[in-house]
């Protein structure tokens, strides 16, 4: 599905914080609308048109930036879980 066609589907504002974004060449600018996909790719998102929505560039960037802060986030957690575990097993 393509930028345009989300347009005529849900109209010319971010799908995030609701503005008018900006559909003028060049593309890649903050105000840019971009395709958003609601879904992570690795949940079939990409291939799925129902998870897609448009957002600004800056929108869609944060988004990605805050989930990536939360999985490495988790993944330090994971980390220290399995470490106090292995200390409490080595005693």
């Amino acid at each position: 599905m393509s930028v345009r066609a989300l347009r005529s589907t849900f109209g010319p504002n971010c799908h995030w914080c609701g503005l008018p974004m900006d559909f003028d060449e060049p593309h890649g600018r903050p105000e840019s609308a971009t395709i958003e996909h609601l879904v992570d790719s690795t949940l079939g998102g990409v291939r799925s048109q129902k998870h897609r929505r448009l957002a600004h560039a800056a929108c869609n960037h944060a988004r990605n930036e805050f989930r990536m802060q939360a999985e490495r986030q988790f993944q330090s957690w994971i980390a220290a879980r399995q470490a106090s575990e292995k200390t409490l097993t080595d005693k």
